[in-house]
């Protein structure tokens, strides 16, 4: 026999012979068996498919679920990982989702709690502005057909005050305030005309409003009375109205200081340089927005003409109308003696009432581990 068939014939038996006694096979593109372990010891792909597997039935079975005529809506909070292994316990939550999704047939829903919420910020945001077109459009035409309008034997005329804004930065309602005399001296066909911006001598009415935040804290700081008191002051000393300017602390933040405002603040000038330094006094708060128009009579300051809408509302991540909530724990008693390692664990999974903080069901998968090196997870 040659030696070169007697190297092949060796080397094929050592093949076959490592072949043999692997655990588990190998192909040639280095792919193993979803289930078999390929290090010993620790957590592995074997206990998340195992935890999904016993978890997914149990939970469809859920009376709450199983008997309601409803879809069952579930806020997943992050696992709790309380072993010693340094372990990515998403992955857990992310293979029972994903479980039951392939199999409730639509009965049970998943909040997004994913990069997926700035495109949908994007998406909701990208709506606002057309809500808020037809709102004014809305505006405009209910104004034009009021009473206001329509029983005036004249040409109305109307001036545009500052909105007063009780966030000081992040909504631009003159802006608004602009489109809508736009709109209005369309819609009217001449029967109303409006000044110069800053300008009231001679009007008619003045179409003001006033920005309202949502909010149980207090986002605004500007007081009414205050405001209207500065906005007299500047109409009589013949000052225009529509005044901004850019100061030292806010020129690289962008951010434009109502010289209205800034004289209202003129006697509290600690606040006011609170506000010009601090960014969270300068952040748009995210609470639902709303404008309160209002056409004011300009002799006796009366208002005649009053409409509040919603500029834009509160961007939540929908977890308010949470049915349950989806929470677990990995838990682990070790062993070590003569440089081996036994690990018992215990992963465990709840459903939680929101309202009542019930744990409505629980249930377990309980392993033990073996190794004689310890295990280390990226």
């Amino acid at each position: 026999m040659s030696c070169k068939l007697m190297l092949i014939l060796s080397t094929s038996a050592l093949v076959v012979i490592f072949s043999g006694c692997s655990t588990p096979q190998v192909s040639s593109h280095g792919i193993v068996d979803i289930d078999s372990e390929v290090i010993e010891g620790g957590i592995g792909s074997n206990e998340v498919r195992t935890v999904a597997q016993k978890m997914c039935p149990a939970i469809l079975s859920l009376p709450d679920i199983a008997n309601s005529n409803s879809v069952t809506r579930i806020a997943i909070s992050p696992m709790k990982n309380s072993s010693r292994f340094i372990v990515n316990t998403n992955i857990f939550m992310k293979k029972l989702r994903l479980d039951l999704n392939r199999y409730s047939k639509g009965k049970i829903r998943f909040f997004s709690q994913n990069n997926a919420r700035k495109t949908r910020h994007r998406i909701l945001k990208n709506r606002r502005e057309n809500h808020v077109e037809a709102s004014l459009n809305d505006i405009a035409k209910q104004f034009v057909q009021s009473y206001i309008v329509t029983s005036s034997k004249k040409q109305l005329r109307l001036a545009t005050i500052p909105v007063l804004s009780t966030n000081l930065v992040g909504m631009n309602a003159d802006s608004m305030i602009a489109t809508l005399r736009s709109k209005i001296a369309g819609k009217s066909k001449g029967k109303v005309v409006f000044t110069m911006p800053g300008t009231v001598n001679k009007a008619d009415y003045l179409l003001t409003g006033q920005f309202i935040a949502d909010s149980i804290k207090k986002e605004g700081i500007v007081n009414l009375v205050d405001y209207i008191k500065v906005m007299n002051k500047r109409i009589k000393e013949g000052k225009s109205l529509e005044v901004y300017e850019r100061t030292a602390a806010t020129k690289n933040s962008g951010v434009q200081i109502n010289l209205v405002n800034k004289e209202i603040f003129l006697h509290k000038p600690e606040l006011f340089r609170q506000i010009q330094a601090s960014a969270n006094l300068r952040a748009e708060p995210n609470v639902t927005k709303k404008l309160n128009l209002l056409v004011v009579n300009a002799k006796d300051k009366l208002v005649v003409f009053e409409k509040l809408f919603v500029i834009e509302k509160k961007i939540t991540d929908g977890t308010a109308k949470s049915n349950l909530i989806l929470s677990g724990e990995i838990t682990s008693m070790t062993k070590k003696q003569s440089g081996k390692i036994a690990d018992y664990l215990l992963i465990t999974m709840q459903l939680i009432a929101p309202e009542s903080n019930e744990v409505l069901w629980e249930d377990g998968y309980e392993v033990k581990k073996a190794s004689v090196t310890g295990i280390v997870y990226q």
